[in-house]
């Protein structure tokens, strides 16, 4: 089982109803397996000029019978200029696997080391954190929790009623298919309102806005 911090948050046209997202925000997840909630998940992005600075934390355990069967901690922070990635770092615990990430701008381009590993990266990757909704017209993705860098295909579900909070939001659903398949929903101010994941034992896995 896994779970990104992910993460998954300009779509190919502004909507008429569209508002400059605020300087600062927060969104907040409550992660939930087949209706109980395991864990959280919380973005944070602040904007100033043309420089944006995001931290995503995802922290879940899943218990069977009182006994931790799996436990996943991700943490990561993003830097972006002028909508261009020029620093993250990020560290995970899946399961007791750990992974540390780093990236930065240099003369060079964008590097990155991964467990120890050095690569280059194109100048336009992006990391598939979900804040920005940009990614939904890339072909390629970097996983922050590992650093492998995998093709995407994301399918236009079409426009949604979800039920958030107990209010009724209209959300455009994209499914977002790389190493594993993802159903991602946006509202019509580009945020990030809902994720799902269907795990390999057919558990399902949501992220709702709490």
């Amino acid at each position: 089982m896994r779970i990104v911090a992910g993460i998954i948050g300009v779509i190919l046209s502004m909507p008429s109803g569209w508002a400059a997202p605020a300087a600062t925000e927060t969104l907040r997840f409550a992660i939930t397996r087949n209706g109980e909630q395991i864990g959280t998940h919380v973005i944070e992005v602040n904007r100033a000029g043309q420089e944006t600075s995001v931290s995503v934390a995802t922290d879940l355990t899943v218990k069977v019978l009182l006994v931790t069967a799996y436990h996943f901690q991700h943490a990561a922070s993003e830097r972006w200029v002028n909508d261009r990635l020029v620093a993250l770092t990020a560290t995970t615990d899946n399961n007791g696997t750990r992974h540390e990430v780093s990236v930065a701008m240099k003369a060079s381009g964008l590097e990155m080391e991964a467990d120890g590993k050095a690569a280059r990266l194109d100048s336009d990757i992006m990391p598939g954190s979900l804040w920005n909704p940009e990614l939904l017209r890339r072909s390629f993705m970097l996983d922050a929790q590992d650093g492998q860098v995998m093709p995407l295909l994301v399918v236009d579900d079409g426009m949604d009623e979800l039920t958030i909070n107990a209010h009724p939001v209209k959300a455009r659903h994209y499914t977002l298919k790389s190493r594993y398949s993802q159903d991602v929903w946006y509202d019509d101010h580009q945020r990030l309102v809902q994720s799902k994941i269907i795990g390999s034992n057919g558990s399902i896995v949501l992220y709702v806005p709490i």
